[in-house]
């Protein structure tokens, strides 16, 4: 047994080197073929470690023939590791692009991740024939938010791009269910299985969580910028990057994400923005959701980029931040499989359902037979069985129904930061669902820009076979909705937004009026140290006049609120030059369906009149 103990330490032993080897560098594949008057370039390397997110695969396809639709279909396995056992799952990815003579097309297919391993092939279709396939990328995608890679993007040429190489954090030691201890020192990297156990030693180099890249090769979709821990960037990099790219990073910033600008200025980022420093170092800039951070090449090298991500983590309210999974709160379930319970959706009648096929197997089998036997006419069993079943199928339907009604039930707890001079406002939603009768025909659809993440009935992401078509939107045929289940989202966007609320002053006090395109249930205005508040609900397009006072918290946040710990310190120290506003509905989210029936959400509005500080 010792003998047979010790090989199965060796050979756990050389799994894990096996493993750090492979992630020595950024997971994916970058290459160029040309197939069939077609040149084709997919570029999918990202981070090794990724949070759940979106890995963004990039495509570069030139078309040197006739005008032609292709289509970008990428299949997946994923495997989710629980605290009993593992779960595999499935995704299917698909993104149709018409081609005419001598069109260049540049895209981003953003692939939703965020299982403990996942793998992931592309291939290119045309006529249901495939031209191309593409290698599998290999990934983890559920990791914490500190062990998360970053990005840095270098150009060698720059001197921002000179130092990057130095910058990127060791990898951590693995972990799994071998005893013993992983170290990693100047001359190699050594497991000790046990003491006394093997002892492995392998080269260094390459051993790095976070990754490099050109700045011609960074994504013009944000989403896939959800995986990662922050990206780090240089200002020549920042002046080769195109709009999309741009707009990108800001997207992904201003939805919770980290960005640290190395030796740059905020009017490069911002050129709207006001640009006077703050004294101390790093300096620190509020973006919606996120973070700007003003770095210096000799205190970032000095300090490191982990101290550095460690100290950004410390500035920001983690339930808001980016990775999503820095939540305090995230993958946390409710009650009866939903995360935002819903009013009058309990757990499914399983007694009920139980009884009434008990009653059908009896009366279909013993008593059925019974009957016949009794009146000599077996043979009709061939025309009283279906037509029992039938009666069954009739009752078990209309017992739904009546139970339950068709249509989809849902709640949403949603937070919005509006700045009304930008005209920009970013949310943060967490959704139940509940499609009661059959599944929404064609599934959920949301905006191909807005951050989907299905976590499921237990919080640790669906294990259904998922399908994905990206070809006119984010439309999630299958494997995140089904009828008669707890559906449980997270969801992030980001957008334009003619929304606000306009104060002044007049001899009564200070007016308010309503354009937020929604009631206003409760309001609170602080100007200066002074809050104000409304009397009473507020329909869109209203006008009242606010009075003056302290005001509970629980006034505006109320008491039995899933979530509510994220707001009651909000509410407790309101920023000054902002309002809080509670709409009676919520025009910021999407629910992924044209016709939800809403009840008892939450949804809260931050806004700056002024403009975000």
């Amino acid at each position: 047994m010792e003998t047979r103990g010790r090989r199965f330490q060796w050979l756990y032993a050389l799994i894990l080197l096996f493993c750090a080897a492979t992630t020595a560098r950024a997971a994916g594949e970058y290459r160029t073929v040309e197939i069939e008057s077609l040149k084709i370039t997919i570029d999918s390397e990202w981070g090794i470690r990724t949070a759940p997110g979106y890995l963004p695969v990039r495509f570069d396809i030139t078309n040197l023939g006739e005008a032609r639709v292709v289509e970008i279909v990428g299949q997946g396995m994923r495997y989710i590791r629980t605290l009993r056992t593992g779960q595999p799952g499935g995704l299917v990815v698909r993104q149709a692009v018409r081609l005419a003579r001598g069109d260049r097309v540049r895209l981003t297919i953003p692939v939703p991740i965020f299982a403990d391993s996942e793998n992931i092939r592309f291939e290119i279709r045309e006529d249901d024939r495939t031209l191309e396939r593409f290698n599998y990328t290999g990934f983890q995608s559920r990791s914490r938010p500190d062990g998360a890679s970053a990005l840095i993007v270098a150009d060698p040429a720059s001197a921002f791009g000179q130092m990057a190489p130095r910058l990127p954090r060791m990898l951590p030691p693995p972990t799994g269910a071998v005893s013993g201890r992983f170290t990693v020192a100047p001359g190699g990297s050594a497991v000790t299985v046990a003491p006394g156990g093997p002892s492995v030693t392998v080269a260094p180099g390459g051993r790095t969580l976070d990754f490099l890249l050109d700045p011609s090769r960074l994504p013009v979709n944000w989403l896939g910028y959800t995986s990662l821990r922050a990206v780090v960037i240089g200002p020549q990099e920042w002046k080769q990057l195109n709009e999309a790219q741009k707009d990108a990073v800001l997207t992904w910033t201003a939805c919770g994400g980290d960005l640290m600008f190395v030796d740059g200025d905020m009017s490069a980022l911002l050129p709207s923005a006001q640009t006077a420093r703050v004294l101390s170092e790093p300096a620190v800039r509020g973006y919606f959701f996120g973070r700007i951070h003003l770095l210096t090449s000799p205190a970032l090298e000095a300090a490191g980029l982990g101290s550095v991500l460690a100290a950004a983590e410390k500035l920001q309210d983690s339930n808001w931040a980016l990775p999503a999974n820095r939540a305090s709160d995230w993958g946390v379930i409710a009650a009866r499989g939903f995360r935002v319970p819903i009013p009058g959706v309990g757990r499914v009648p399983a007694r009920a359902y139980f009884s009434i096929l008990f009653v059908f197997s009896i009366l279909i089998g013993p008593v059925n037979y019974w009957v016949l036997r009794r009146k000599r006419r077996q043979v009709l069993l061939v025309l009283t069985a279906p037509l029992i079943s039938l009666i069954f199928i009739v009752l078990l339907a209309g017992y739904v129904l009546a139970g339950e009604g068709l249509g989809v039930r849902g709640r949403a707890v949603t937070f919005t930061m509006l700045d009304q001079v930008r005209k920009q406002a970013s949310t943060r939603a967490s959704i139940s669902l509940y499609a009661a009768g059959m599944t929404p025909s064609g599934g959920l659809r949301f905006a191909r820009d807005v951050a989907v993440f299905p976590i499921g009935p237990d919080g640790a992401g669906s294990r259904e076979r998922q399908t994905l078509d990206l070809t006119d939107a984010q439309r999630f045929s299958t494997g995140v909705i089904q009828a008669r289940s707890p559906t449980n989202l997270e969801e992030i966007s980001f957008r334009p937004a003619r929304e606000r609320l306009s104060f002044s002053r007049e001899a009564g006090g200070i007016s308010v009026v309503n354009g937020l395109g929604a009631p206003i249930s409760a309001l609170l205005y602080r100007d200066g140290d002074t809050v104000y508040s409304l009397a009473g609900p507020l329909p869109s397009g209203g006008k009242a006049i606010l009075r003056t006072g302290a005001v509970e918290a629980g006034t505006v946040v109320p008491s039995g609120l899933p979530l509510s710990s994220r707001f009651l310190h909000l509410v407790e120290n309101q920023p000054r030059g902002s309002y809080l506003a509670v709409l009676e509905r919520s025009p910021f989210w999407d629910p992924g369906l044209s016709s939800v029936a809403e009840r008892d959400s939450f949804h809260l509005v931050i806004g700056w009149p002024e403009g975000q500080p």
